[in-house]
Order: C-alpha cells, then structure tokens, then sequence
C-alpha cells in the first residue's frame, strides 16, 4: 500500500456531470455548457458527460438547472489522465473485487481507478 495521494498525479481534479441524452440534443447542451465554462461535452452510452474545472462546477451547474436540464449526477471527482486495459478477464475480476472491498471499508470515503471498465466486464465480474 503507498501512502495518501501517493498516485494522485495519474488523475486530475474535474467538475463531472451527467445529462441522459434523451432530455436533450448534443449542440444545444455544448452550447449552454461552453458558455458556462465547461471544458468538454462527451456522449458515452446513452449519457452525455459534462466535464469543467472544479472553480466552474456550479456555474455549469446552475446554467444546466436555469435551462431546466436535469442531471443524473454532479459532482467533484478524480479522473484519470489516462485509461487503462486490464491484460485479461481475472486481472479485472480481482481489480473490481478490490474496488468492492474498499469501498466498503468504514475509513475509505471514495475509490477512484483508472481501469477501463465496460459494460461487459462488469457483468463477467458478477458472474464469477
């Protein structure tokens, strides 16, 4: 185990929030958005995600609320800089069950990682 923020230069400190795609189009949300401060707009599975830096987050966030565009998640986070493959199936299962393991740990308060985790894989884990 390292010690607090021992990993903290693999993730960067973001304003993240989640728009379902169905409640609204993609230029219209860059537009408001952009103009708020955001830094980027991706559409990942049916959820546009809006990224902006932390000083931005409730203006972003109050600009998406006076445009009566609802959010599935806001937050402050951690994101990796970079993504990363796990080399196979059981190396993933065993990332995942720690994940699991910590954050049901009383002390741990969030577990952030930079593994791509899909959809498929997630239920491959539940599976074994």
């Amino acid at each position: 185990m390292g010690s607090a923020g021992c990993v903290a230069y693999l993730f960067e400190r973001k304003g993240s929030l989640a728009v379902a795609a169905g409640k609204i189009d993609e230029d219209t949300l860059m537009g408001i958005a952009i103009d708020a401060g955001a830094d980027d707009l991706k559409n990942s599975d049916g959820t546009f995600e809006v990224t902006c830096d932390p000083a931005n987050f409730n203006k972003v966030h109050e600009a998406l609320q006076q445009n009566a565009i609802p959010t599935e998640n806001a937050e402050i986070t951690q994101l990796p800089k970079v993504e990363v493959d796990p080399p196979d199936m059981e190396s993933a299962r065993k990332v995942l069950k720690l994940i699991e393991a910590l954050d049901e740990h009383d002390d741990v308060q969030h577990v952030y990682s930079n593994m791509k985790i899909t959809d498929a894989m997630l239920a491959e884990a539940e599976k074994g």
